[in-house]
C-alpha cells in the first residue's frame, strides 16, 4: 500500500534543487522509463532489446496473488501530456515541485510530448478544443476501475505479483498503464543516465564516460532494456543492491496517528477515566453494529448474485425446497365450562378425604413396620453383642488351651522315651521267665522220650560234661536225667499238698512254677519296674500332668462343653486318647494278663475314659437315676480307641516274648477271653486284632516245631535205643502223651477265633508228633492212649489219622 508523505525527504529535495538537467528532475520511475524508440533515435544512447529482461525486484520478492484482483488492476489508460517543449541547449527547464510519491509514480514522456528532433510540440493557447486534443486529453485522464459488489475492505491492501496494492492501481491507473516494461535496467540504460548527469555537471564527454562505465559495470541479469517499477517503501535508492537500514524519519506516521494511538489523551481523575471508558465502549459497540450491518448487506448481495447466476444458467444447482407458507391459524377458543355445584364439590372433598385416610393408614402401616424393624435391629444388636462376647471368650479360652497343649507336648516328648525303656525291660523279664519254663519242659520231654523212644545221637563237637565238668554219657538213666526227675517229683508233691484234692494229674500239670530262688528274683525285678515307673513323675509338681483326670479330662471336657461341634470336627476325642496313652501305658508296665488277676477293666484309665465318654447330664427338674448309664458322647467310645492304640500292641509284644504258656489251660482261657474283648472293641477285621491272633498262633507253631525236631531225632537210625526193660518206661510214655493231649485241648480252645488255623495245628500235632510215638509203643500202652487222643480230637482230624488211632499201625492207614 502506498502512503503519501506530508513532506519529501531532505535528500530528495536537495537532489531536485541541485540537478540542472531536466531529465534528472524526474522521479526514479520516470528516469528509468525510457522506451525502446527513444533509445534508437538518440545518438548517445545504446541499442536496447525490448524483449530482454529478467523481471522486477518486487516480482521476485512476492508471489502470485488472486486472479480476481489481478484482472481488476490491469486496466490500461493513456498518459496525460502537458504539451510543453524544451531544447537541450536552452537554459534550465521548468521543474514542477511534486511530492515524492508523484515523483516515483510519474510516467515517462509519450511520443506526443517530445519529438525525435528535440523541438517542443505546439502549445494550445487558444480556448477552442479540437477533437484530437479532446481525445488525447480523455486518454490521459486517469480512470478508476469498477469495483465489484462483493469487494471488502481487506481487498484494498491485497497486492498483485508486481508488489502494488489494489488502491494504488486504481489511483494511478494511467501511470502504471504506460509502464509496460519490467526488469532491472541494463548496462546501456545506466550508461546513458550517467552520461546525462555528467553532461549536466560539466564533466568529460559522453563517449568516454560510457566506455568507462561499460568496463566497470557487471550485469546480474540476462535481460536488458526493461524498466523496473520500484516501490517508494524500498528506500531512496531502490536501484541499489546494497542492504541498508531504513530511514525512519519522515515516514508519514502522522497519517496513521488515528490507528497507532498517538492522538490518545491521558485523563486525570477517576471520573474522567470512567467517562472515557464509557465513550470507548460506545464507539466499539457502534463499530460492531456497523460491521454486522455490512455482513448483512454482503449476505443479501451474495444471495442476489447467486440468484442471478442461477438465472443465467452458469451452473446447475440443486433446486431449493419450496417453502409452503401457512396461512393464519386463529388460536382455539376453549369451551365454556359450567360452574361447580355443591354435590360435585362434596364428592371431590369426599374423595380427597378418602385418599387422605388411605394415605394415613399406609403411613401408619409403614410406621409399624419401621418400629418392628427397629426392634428387630435392637434384638440383632443384642445377639451380636452376645456373640461377640462368646467369640472373645472362646478366643481367650482357646489361646490358653493352646498354651497348655504346648506344655503337654513338651512334657510327653521328655517322658515317653523313659517309659519305652521301662517297657522294654519288662518284656525282657517276661521273656527270661518264658525261656526258663520252656527249657525245663523240653528237658522233661526228652527224659520221657529217652525211656520209651530212645536218645538222639549226640551232635558233632557237642561237649558231654555236666555241671561238675565230669564226663557223662547221655543215656536214659544218666545222672542228669535222674536229678531232673527227682526235682519234678518234688514240685509235683508240693503242688498236690497245696491242693485240696489229691487227684492224679500225672502229665496234665503245666509245671510252670519257678523255683524258690527264681521266684524271688522275678519278684524283685517286678518291684524295680514298679519303682522306676513311679519315679517318672517324681519331678512333676503340677496336678494337671500327674493325674490325667485333673488335666486332660478337665481341659478337653471344657472344650467339648463350650463348642461340641468344633470339638467333634477337630477329633478332640482322638487327641485326648493320644495324650492319655502315656499314663495308660505307665499303668500297664509289668502287667501279666495271663498270670495275674488284673483284667482290662481293673485299670484306672479304663474307668476314667468310660466316665469321660458317658458324661452325666444334670437335670434339675427331673430326678437323676443313678442306676441308668448316661448316653455315649458324640466322639464315641474312647475306651475302644485306647485298646486299639495302646493295649493291643502291648499284648502282641507280650505274646511274642513268650508270656503265654500253651500247656496252661488257665492262661489259655484268659487269653481267649482277652481276645474276645479286643475283638468286640476293635472288630475282628481290624489290622491290629489280626496281628494279635497271629502272635498267639505263632506260639503253638514254634512249640510244635521243637517237638517235631525232637521226634525226628529220637526216631533217626543213629539214635540210641531205649532200655530193654525199665518199669518207668510206661509212666514216661503216659506223661508224654498226656502233655500232648493237654496241648491239643488248648489248641482246640482257639477254634472259634481261627478254625482253619486250629485244624492245621491239630493235624500237625497228631500226625507229626503223636503218630510216631504211638506206632512204636502200640502194644505197650499206646493203644489205650490213642483212644484218649481220638476222643479229644474228634471232628478235627483227617480220615487217615482217625483210622490210625482206631486200628493202629498194622492197618492200611
Amino acid at each position: 500500500m502506498f502512503v503519501k508523505r506530508a513532506r519529501p525527504r531532505p535528500s530528495l529535495r536537495a537532489r531536485d534543487s541541485d540537478l540542472p538537467d531536466p531529465a534528472s528532475t524526474l522521479s526514479p520511475l520516470a528516469k528509468s522509463s525510457i522506451t525502446a524508440n527513444d533509445a534508437q533515435n538518440s545518438d548517445d544512447s545504446v541499442e536496447i532489446d525490448p524483449n530482454e529482461g529478467s523481471g522486477s525486484i518486487l516480482g521476485r520478492k512476492k508471489g502470485l496473488k488472486k486472479e480476481k484482483t489481478k484482472d481488476r488492476l490491469s486496466k490500461k489508460v493513456s498518459a496525460l501530456s502537458f504539451g510543453g517543449a524544451a531544447d537541450e541547449d536552452e537554459g534550465m527547464a521548468f521543474k514542477p515541485k511534486k511530492s515524492l510519491l508523484s515523483q516515483q509514480l510519474k510516467s515517462p514522456s509519450t511520443p506526443s510530448t517530445f519529438d525525435t528532433t528535440g523541438t517542443p510540440s505546439t502549445m494550445r493557447t487558444s480556448g477552442v478544443y479540437s477533437r484530437e486534443y479532446l481525445s488525447e486529453l480523455k486518454a490521459a485522464t486517469p480512470t478508476r476501475a469498477p469495483r465489484g459488489v462483493t469487494d471488502t475492505i481487506e481487498d484494498d491492501d491485497t497486492e498483485d505479483p508486481s508488489g502494488l496494492s489494489r488502491l494504488a492501481r486504481e489511483k494511478y491507473a494511467s501511470t502504471f498503464a504506460q509502464d509496460t516494461t519490467a526488469g532491472i535496467p541494463d548496462a546501456a540504460t545506466i550508461a546513458a543516465a550517467k552520461m546525462k548527469r555528467q553532461a549536466a555537471v560539466g564533466g568529460n564527454g559522453p563517449a568516454s564516460a560510457s566506455d568507462e562505465n561499460e568496463e566497470d559495470y557487471i550485469s546480474l541479469g540476462s535481460g536488458a532494456g526493461k524498466v523496473a517499477i520500484y516501490d517508494a517503501q524500498q528506500g531512496p535508492h531502490p536501484e541499489s543492491r546494497l542492504m541498508r537500514e531504513e530511514d525512519e524519519e519522515g515516514e508519514g506516521d502522522e497519517d496513521l496517528a488515528d490507528y497507532t494511538g498517538a492522538k490518545d489523551k491521558l485523563f486525570l481523575g477517576k471520573n474522567a477515566n470512567k467517562a472515557a471508558a464509557r465513550r470507548l465502549r460506545g464507539e466499539i459497540g457502534e463499530l460492531i453494529a456497523d460491521r454486522e450491518a455490512e455482513d448483512e448487506d454482503d449476505e443479501e448481495t451474495l444471495e442476489w448474485e447467486k440468484a442471478q447466476a442461477q438465472r443465467s444458467g452458469l451452473w446447475a444447482e440443486k433446486e431449493p425446497d419450496k417453502v409452503v407458507k401457512k396461512g393464519y391459524t386463529p388460536a382455539p377458543i376453549p369451551l365454556a365450562r359450567p360452574l361447580p355445584t355443591i354435590p360435585s364439590a362434596q364428592s371431590r372433598l369426599t374423595k380427597a378425604l378418602s385418599d387422605l385416610e388411605i394415605t394415613k393408614s399406609h403411613n401408619d402401616h409403614n410406621l409399624d413396620v419401621v418400629v418392628q424393624e427397629l426392634a428387630d435391629l435392637e434384638k440383632q444388636e443384642r445377639e451380636l453383642r452376645i456373640e461377640v462376647e462368646k467369640v472373645e471368650g472362646k478366643r481367650e479360652y482357646m489361646e490358653e488351651f493352646r498354651r497348655w497343649v504346648e506344655m503337654l507336648g513338651n512334657f510327653l516328648e521328655e517322658k515317653f522315651p523313659r517309659l519305652e525303656e521301662i517297657e522294654a525291660d519288662a518284656l525282657h523279664i517276661v521273656q527270661e521267665r518264658s525261656q526258663s519254663t520252656n527249657k525245663r519242659r523240653a528237658d522233661d520231654d526228652n527224659d520221657d522220650l529217652a525211656l520209651c523212644m530212645g536218645v538222639a545221637a549226640p551232635k558233632e563237637g557237642e561237649q558231654k560234661v555236666d555241671e561238675r565238668d565230669a564226663t557223662r554219657v547221655a543215656g536214659a538213666s544218666s545222672g542228669v536225667r535222674r536229678s531232673r526227675r527227682e526235682q519234678r517229683e518234688s514240685r509235683r508233691s508240693k503242688r498236690i499238698a497245696r491242693k485240696a484234692n489229691t487227684g492224679d494229674d500225672e502229665g496234665y500239670s503245666t509245671d510252670s512254677t519257678l523255683a524258690d530262688a527264681d521266684a524271688e528274683d522275678y519278684a524283685a525285678a517286678q518291684n524295680r519296674l514298679a519303682h522306676r515307673t513311679y519315679a517318672l513323675l517324681d519331678d512333676v509338681k503340677a496336678e494337671d500332668f500327674r493325674d490325667p483326670e485333673k488335666g486332660l479330662a478337665v481341659r478337653f471336657g471344657g472344650w467339648r462343653k463350650r463348642d461340641e461341634e468344633e470339638y467333634v470336627n477337630a477329633f478332640g476325642g482322638l487327641a485326648l486318647v493320644q495324650a492319655w496313652e502315656f499314663w495308660a501305658r505307665g499303668e500297664m508296665v509289668g502287667w501279666e494278663p495271663l498270670r495275674g488277676s488284673a483284667f482290662l477293666d481293673s485299670f484306672r484309665w479304663f474307668h476314667s475314659l468310660h466316665h469321660y465318654c458317658h458324661p452325666r447330664q444334670t437335670r434339675p427338674d427331673e430326678d437323676e437315676d443313678l442306676d441308668e448309664e448316661p448316653p455315649l458322647s458324640p466322639e464315641g467310645d474312647l475306651v475302644a480307641s485306647m485298646v486299639s492304640t495302646a493295649v493291643v500292641p502291648l499284648l502282641t509284644k507280650i505274646f511274642e516274648a513268650g508270656a503265654y504258656d500253651p500247656y496252661s489251660a488257665p492262661q489259655t482261657r484268659r487269653a481267649v477271653d482277652l481276645t474276645d474283648v479286643v475283638a468286640d472293641l476293635t472288630s475282628k477285621d481290624s489290622r491290629k486284632f489280626v496281628a494279635l491272633l497271629k502272635a498267639i498262633l505263632a506260639v503253638f507253631h514254634s512249640h510244635l516245631l521243637e517237638l517235631s525236631s525232637a521226634i525226628i531225632a529220637v526216631t533217626a537210625p543213629d539214635a540210641i535205643p531205649p532200655p530193654a526193660f525199665n518199669p518207668a518206661s510206661r509212666s514216661a510214655l503216659s506223661r508224654f502223651i498226656h502233655r500232648r493231649i493237654k496241648l491239643l485241648k488248648n489248641i482246640l480252645m482257639w477254634k472259634r477265633e481261627a478254625p482253619q488255623e486250629v485244624r492245621g495245628l491239630v493235624v500237625r500235632l497228631v500226625g507229626e508228633i503223636l503218630r510216631p510215638v504211638l506206632s512204636r509203643t502200640w502194644e505197650s500202652g499206646g493203644k489205650e492212649l490213642a483212644q484218649d487222643v481220638l476222643s479229644v480230637a474228634t471232628g478235627s482230624l483227617s480220615p487217615d489219622l482217625v483210622g490210625f488211632l482206631q486200628q493202629g499201625p498194622s492197618s492200611r492207614w
